[in-house]
């Protein structure tokens, strides 16, 4: 089913599994930014992600919450959390929701507690001292960026990862500076195509304005769409160089896996239907999926990866399916 507007969890009453919740009401309702850390099987990465949040400094009387959201993990998390991390609200999911519909649930409890940003930190990034502080400066600076992104750096590396997303004209996102060496990074403060959600920070009222992530994204490319939609209702997104942080890449789902290669291809073609002109959507829709069917599958196959042949052909098919109801949606839109 797709729904016109993307809802935010809680606080649209969307229909979630049970989950468990553990809430410090103080802490929420009083702080003005709520950090929200969606993590599976990441026992081993949730402590690192927690303890920068928890370094992170705030003028006064600005506050900073933080959500955990365990998409049903079976490795503790959820346990180690509660018990190392008290402070932090914990929901614990029954299912592996993907990060999106997962993201939304802890959106939704921030816009409920009458948050002003949100901060999304994938649960494999750390945060370098006055992340936050930069952001929310610059958020304050600046009332038309809805979405606020930093340097992200790997993990154990002077190379870059991210500054932001680019966006051709096939509707294909990536990195930008992605593997630039720190030294060679000149990027000043300003607008950037999209934002990458391992790291953003999200103002409030564009959210209720826009919604929170589609949740038929399960993971990669709902930043995009996000990005997509919100400077279609006259947002930023917007780069701060001071921000920085640093990602173990891709360490839940793995670089390069057949996941990761079906969730990407999943993505493209959705964002594709949803925002190139429906008569380019039309076109280039078919195209892509064909493309992946017919040309990425062999090659892999050829070359001796039958898992990553699956993976695009996978891709291939529920992504038309995907993409073609986003396409009837927007029929249906036009026609109101």
């Amino acid at each position: 089913m797709y729904r016109p507007t993307p809802v935010c969890g809680a606080a649209r009453g969307a229909a979630l599994s049970p989950t468990r919740s553990k809430r410090p009401d103080d802490v929420a309702q009083a702080a003005r930014v709520h950090a929200i850390v969606v993590t599976w099987e990441g026992a081993h990465l949730i402590g690192d992600c927690l303890r920068s949040l928890a370094a992170q400094d705030l003028e006064a009387p600005a506050r900073l919450a933080v959500t955990v959201v365990d998409n049903g993990s079976t490795d503790g998390t959820a346990e180690l959390v509660a018990r190392e991390f008290p402070s932090a609200i914990l929901i614990a999911r029954a299912d592996n929701a993907g990060f999106g519909r997962a993201t939304n649930e802890g959106l939704g409890r921030a816009l409920a507690a009458g948050a002003d940003y949100a901060l999304l930190v994938n649960n494999d990034v750390e945060l370098e001292p006055g992340f936050v502080r930069a952001l929310v400066a610059a958020a304050d600076a600046h009332p038309r960026a809805g979405l606020l992104t930093g340097t992200l750096l790997f993990r154990g590396e002077e190379r870059v990862n991210s500054t932001g997303l680019l966006i051709d004209a096939l509707g294909r996102a990536r990195d930008r500076d992605f593997g630039l060496l720190r030294s060679q990074l000149a990027r000043p403060d300003g607008p950037v195509a999209g934002v990458s959600g391992g790291a953003a920070l999200l103002r409030c009222a564009m959210l209720r304005q826009i919604g929170c992530f589609d949740a038929d994204y399960f993971a990669y490319y709902e930043d995009v769409d996000l990005s997509l939609r919100a400077a279609r209702a006259g947002w930023h997104s917007w780069y701060v160089a001071a921000a920085t942080a640093r990602h173990r890449y891709s360490a839940t789902i793995g670089d390069g896996s057949p996941q990761k290669r079906f969730l990407l291809g999943h993505g493209h073609l959705r964002t594709l239907a949803k925002h190139q002109p429906p008569l380019r959507a039309l076109a280039l829709v078919p195209l892509a999926a064909g493309y992946r069917l017919l040309a990425k599958a062999p090659l892999e196959l050829l070359r001796g990866r039958p898992a990553l042949a699956m993976a695009e052909a996978r891709a291939s098919m529920t992504g038309l399916w995907s993409a073609l109801g986003a396409l009837a949606l927007r029929g249906l839109r036009r026609d109101r």
